[in-house]
Parts: C-alpha cells; sequence; structure tokens
C-alpha cells in the first residue's frame, strides 16, 4: 500500500452527500482530502498547487467532468484524474479514458473501489516519478567510469577504510569530509555509498562552488513550472532524485550564508519545498556527505560559515589523509593509472625503478589528482614505453644521484662530463638506447653518434 499521508486527494462533485461521506471515508483511510462542488473551484484548488489524484463526478453544472479533465491535463500532465459517472453513462467513461482519464467507477459508489482505484493510481504515479528522476539524473549524469576506485593497502589507508566502513553503516548519519583538493573526498563519498545498505541507489555529487549562487537552490530543491522566468517546466532537485541513495555537497564552504540557512533546515526537517512550490518534498531516505578542503572553524570565526550548520554536518566527521601521508600507497596508484593508460593507448607502459623512486621523494602539493596527471602527461609524451623520472618532469631520486654528483663544478672539462653522463645514462638504461637518449634529452640518433665519438660501444 502507498503512503496515503503524502498523496493529496481533490474530490469534485456537486453532490453534498457524496463529497461529504466519501470524503469522511478516505480522510479515515490515511488519505489528505480537499473538496469542490464544481469544477471551477476545482480547478483553482489545482492552480493553487494543491493536489495529487482529482476524483471528479462527470455530470456537474457548469464545466462538466470531461472539460474539466481536460483543463486538469492543460494545466498539470503528471496530474492523474478519476472520473465518476453514472450506471448510463458507459460512453461518457470512455470518452474520459480517451481524454486521459486514469480510471473510472460508477455510481452509487463503493468505496473500496475507489480506495483500490487510488491506491493504483498512487503507484502508478510514484512509478513515473521514478522514471522522471531516473531520466533527469541520466541526463545530469551520463559519463560514468570507474575513476572512482579506492587504491592502497598501507597502514594509513586501512585506517581510512576502517572509518568510511563504520560510516557506512549508520545511514543517517550525515558525514563530512575534510581533506587537502586532489585527496580523494568523492572517491571516499563513492566508497561510503558502496558499502551502504543500498549501493545501487543514485550517488549524486554537485560542486557548491561550481554552480553560480541564484541557481543553486534550484540545483539542490528543483522548481515547479513557471517558478521563474525560463522555468517551462517542474524539475526535481538533486535532493529529491537521490530519493534512498547519497548526495555529495562538495566545497560545501562555498554555500551562500542564505543556502546555508536553507540547507540547514532542510538537514533538521528532511522536507523542503522546490522552488516556487507549497508542497513538501520527503527526504528522510537520502544520506548527506559535505566535503571541504577549508578550515571551516576558521571560517565560522570569520562569520562566513554559519556556527549551527558545522555543527550539525559535523556528525561523522572523517579527515581525508594527503598522498605524502599515504607514502605506502603510491606504487599501487602509480600502476593503477599507468593501467589506464595501457588500455587507451594499447602500449605496454613501464615506470623504471628511477621514476618510481623520483615519485616516492616527491612531496605532491596536489595529492592524488597531481599523481594521476603525471602519469597521464608522461604516457602521451613519452617516445617510448619506459618512462623514467625525465618523463615525469621530476629530477633523480636520492640514490641515484651518485654519477651526476661525481660531476664536481671544479671539474669544467665539457669532453669529460659530457662522457659521465653518457655513461650514466647507459647504465641506467641497458640494451635500451632510446630510454637513454630520452633521459639525456636528445635524439637516438645523436646518442649513437656520441657512442661512437667516445668509443663507448
Amino acid at each position: 500500500m502507498s503512503d496515503n499521508k503524502y498523496v493529496d486527494i481533490l474530490l469534485v462533485d456537486d453532490d453534498e452527500a457524496v463529497r461529504d461521506s466519501l470524503g469522511e471515508y478516505l480522510e479515515t483511510m490515511g488519505w489528505n482530502v480537499r473538496t469542490a462542488d464544481c469544477a471551477e473551484k476545482g480547478l483553482k484548488i489545482v492552480e493553487e498547487g494543491y493536489g495529487d489524484i482529482v476524483v471528479s463526478d462527470v455530470r456537474m453544472p457548469g464545466m462538466d467532468g470531461i472539460e474539466f479533465l481536460r483543463s486538469l491535463k492543460q494545466l498539470n500532465p503528471d496530474l492523474e484524474v478519476l472520473i465518476i459517472t453514472g450506471h448510463s453513462n458507459e460512453a461518457l467513461a470512455i470518452e474520459a479514458l480517451k481524454a486521459g482519464a486514469f480510471d473510472y467507477f460508477r455510481k452509487p459508489i463503493n468505496p473500496r473501489e475507489v480506495i483500490s482505484s487510488l491506491e493504483k493510481t498512487s503507484a502508478f504515479q510514484l512509478l513515473k516519478k521514478e522514471n522522471r528522476n531516473l531520466k533527469a539524473l541520466l541526463e545530469r549524469f551520463n559519463h560514468i567510469d570507474d575513476r572512482h576506485n579506492f587504491l592502497g593497502d598501507g597502514p594509513v589507508s586501512r585506517n581510512l577504510l576502517n572509518r568510511l566502513e563504520r560510516v557506512a553503516k549508520v545511514s543517517e548519519a550525515t558525514v563530512l569530509l575534510s581533506g587537502e583538493s586532489g585527496t580523494g573526498k568523492e572517491v571516499a563519498a563513492r566508497l561510503i555509498h558502496r558499502l551502504s545498505r543500498n549501493p545501487g541507489a543514485p550517488f549524486i555529487a554537485i560542486n557548491c562552488g561550481a554552480v553560480a549562487e541564484n541557481i543553486l537552490e534550484s540545483e539542490l530543491f528543483g522548481h515547479e513550472k513557471g517558478a521563474f522566468t525560463g522555468a517551462d517546466r517542474m524539475k526535481p532537485g538533486i535532493f529529491e532524485m537521490a530519493q534512498g541513495g547519497t548526495v555529495l555537497l562538495d566545497e560545501i564552504s562555498e554555500m551562500s550564508m542564505h543556502a546555508q540557512s536553507r540547507f540547514l533546515r532542510v538537514l533538521e526537517e528532511r522536507r523542503y519545498r522546490r522552488v516556487g512550490g507549497i508542497k513538501e518534498v520527503d527526504i528522510k531516505g537520502v544520506r548527506i556527505i559535505a566535503a571541504t578542503n577549508k578550515d571551516l572553524d576558521k571560517l565560522v570565526e570569520e562569520e562566513k560559515f554559519r556556527h549551527d550548520l558545522l555543527f550539525r554536518i559535523n556528525v561523522a566527521r572523517i579527515d581525508i589523509p594527503t598522498l605524502k601521508e599515504r607514502n605506502d600507497d603510491i606504487a599501487d596508484l602509480a600502476e593503477y593509472f599507468l593501467e589506464e593508460q595501457r588500455k587507451l593507448q594499447d602500449r605496454n607502459f613501464q615506470l623504471t625503478d628511477a621514476a618510481l623512486s623520483s615519485l616516492k621523494e616527491y612531496e605532491f602539493p596536489g595529492n592524488i589528482r597531481e599523481l594521476r596527471n603525471l602519469i597521464e602527461k608522461a604516457a602521451i609524451f613519452a617516445p617510448t614505453d619506459t618512462i623514467s623520472p625525465s618523463d615525469l618532469g621530476l629530477g633523480l631520486a636520492k640514490g641515484e644521484e651518485s654519477s651526476a654528483a661525481a660531476l664536481s663544478s671544479d671539474n669544467l672539462n665539457l669532453a669529460e662530463n659530457e662522457c659521465s653522463l653518457l655513461q650514466e645514462a647507459l647504465r641506467r638504461n641497458p640494451n635500451n638506447h632510446s630510454a637513454a637518449a630520452r633521459e639525456l634529452g636528445i635524439t637516438p640518433q645523436s646518442l649513437y653518434r656520441k657512442i661512437e665519438k667516445y668509443k663507448l660501444a
């Protein structure tokens, strides 16, 4: 059975006895009911935003049921209409179905038939809503890939994974993910969702700093048709589309104070109205995750972030470590990103030991995102499948500098230094003259000439 308390019924009939008896019965069965004694009044009620299902008599003074039905459908195509007919009005019932009525029943009214019809209609509306939300979701997020896998088996990552698993088991808890840019906050949020009780439900992420303030509320909460210029149709918001799933509000620190105020109320009440709407949307089944790379406590002190909102979202806080703190995972992450490039370019890329050592020595101010970019850039521009520190744009790692350090500034003999550099490059890349040439910044042809010049073959 559907959840009746969230379904609004409008009963339109010029017969007061029908309105009172049927209306009271529906209310005792848990439905929200309003009544009108004519089609004109019914239209006005619908125009005010009330009504999910209209139950209307087909024979009424003034505007009859068929004309009323057509006007309702023009006003709101998603509104479903049930028609009440007399015993001898079979032709009218068929005409009503052709005009868009969902169902009909005859007088004298059997309340059980009405309830059965309302439940079928409500279930159909719910299915339509879910399909509409899915379509809107696909339109908004039509590119899904595997960039959001959690990688790493070092002690820091294992501890992080343990905390994410514990949070995932409590779907009611609001989560705050804090960490530097590029540390993988969205990956962590998606993992929480995957480990939750309903991993097949929607996951929707929005960057609060990337959406203009004047349209952020419409994105989050949706809007009704005609709510503002350009709102030519009803649009569900992100919270509504994510029913049963997860919403990630990335860079929540970039929300305006006004948006923060409305979001705080949504967190507390778990319901809201679309922009321009009067009916409340229930989002009790949505997990909310906020993420930031800013110090929210400092922003509170600067009066740029609401203290009560921080208190509300700081229920289950997880600090995402930097890549430097996850140094043990660099090799696994680099291999993962390299495998992506192998598939994309159909090449057998390999990192030299020196390249991997250079990555482990590097500070990575851009964290995991910077590592991905380094690997991708190296794979694009590397002349061979062997990737060296120079391909990554990094210097030699510790322990690989002995020969270079031997080139003392006291020795300014150009020929001797050139010969030493050639020998070091050939030693580091045995049987791979192309890689040696690449490290030296010269072409393989130039390398062959120099090998012959210094008799290094």
